[in-house]
């Protein structure tokens, strides 16, 4: 198995302060990658032939980094996708954009009020900043970037689900991307909208969601609302590996900084875990050794316990913090959100 799908996360540094972000509970520095490691990175990359797509994102906001152009300048010849908040980007960025990126995608959580409360700036911004790529786009005939809206779903923002997918559908995006919240503090942790058992509510409010996407021509992608038998961590399934802007090496998202979530209402901290630092080793090096194989090959076949729908939940320590499983296997997947698909990432 060789890497096919790059995270790469060139600062976890941030210009908004959104209330649903994992950096809420952070106690950590911050971090912009820095650029000789980067461009160690990069010449790497040739090592890995079955490298096609990389995803220039993370927990921060990759257009803060300084070393953001010239990123995509280097990476051109990848499928990219840039995740980002869409604040920053301005006639210059937009055209870089259109020259090296082939997917945008940008949160919209609500509408002009509710999106202030949430991401702490005007929506009216990002509309307009949609719009001048769109423009742009037009001007030099270009079909990309398509624009993907993700839209962060929970109890605050349910009611104007729809009329986001509107205003998507206005500004021409290709897709329409719903994930589930997950809180980082006990005031948010009644705010998930998915359930353990049968959520009838959401179920026919995502078939009319689907319908309402096929009206408005826009495609549509949604998380699971209540729980599955089925796991599947895409990041293995994938190929994928993530870089965090420090340099080390983590499997996905969900690891790549220690935070605090609740997990259907049990508070569980998750502890950063990683295989190597790319400034000391080669990314070929740390992807191939043994303990890193070892881990892929546990999660594509499942043989991890299922925390979730176990009946002994509600009086296990194991679950606290990814430390170790039951199986005494580390780090702890059991309670992932990815893997029953709560959460959805590019």
């Amino acid at each position: 198995m060789s890497i096919k799908k790059l995270y790469l996360e060139l600062t976890d540094k941030c210009n908004l302060n959104c209330k649903i972000c994992y950096r809420k509970s952070w106690g950590q520095d911050f971090y912009d990658m820095k650029q000789d490691v980067l461009n160690k990175l990069i010449n790497e990359l040739n090592d890995h032939s079955d490298l096609k797509e990389i995803v220039i994102g993370g927990i921060g906001e990759p257009t803060f980094s300084k070393h953001f152009k010239k990123t995509l300048e280097l990476l051109k010849n990848y499928k990219l996708t840039v995740t980002t908040n869409g604040t920053l980007m301005n006639e210059e960025l937009s055209e870089y954009f259109i020259k090296y990126v082939d997917v945008v995608t940008i949160s919209i959580d609500g509408l002009f009020d509710k999106y202030k409360e949430i991401r702490g700036t005007s929506l009216d911004l990002i509309i307009k900043n949609i719009n001048m790529l769109n423009k742009l786009k037009d001007k030099f005939s270009s079909r990309t970037p398509l624009i993907d809206i993700q839209f962060v779903l929970s109890n605050q923002n349910i009611a104007e689900i729809f009329k986001v997918m509107d205003l998507s559908s206005d500004l021409k995006a290709n897709k329409f991307i719903i994930s589930n919240v997950i809180p980082q503090s006990e005031e948010n942790k009644d705010n998930i909208l998915y359930t353990r058992y049968e959520n009838k509510n959401i179920k026919s409010l995502f078939n009319e969601l689907t319908v309402h996407a096929m009206h408005k021509g826009i495609k549509i992608a949604l998380p699971n609302y209540e729980l599955k038998t089925i796991r599947r961590c895409n990041f293995i399934e994938n190929s994928a590996v993530f870089i965090c802007a420090s340099g080390d090496v983590s499997p996905c998202y969900r690891f790549s900084h220690d935070c605090t979530e609740y997990v259907l209402g049990r508070e569980k901290h998750i502890d950063k875990f990683t295989f190597g630092n790319i400034e000391v080793d080669t990314l070929l090096n740390i992807w191939n050794m043994e303990g890193y194989k070892s881990f892929r090959e546990r999660i594509l076949h499942n043989l991890y316990p299922s925390c979730m729908d176990c009946n002994l939940v509600d009086g296990c320590d194991h679950v606290n913090n990814t430390d170790a499983d039951c199986y005494s296997l580390s780090p702890a997947c059991g309670d992932c959100l990815w893997s029953r698909e709560f959460v959805q990432c590019p």
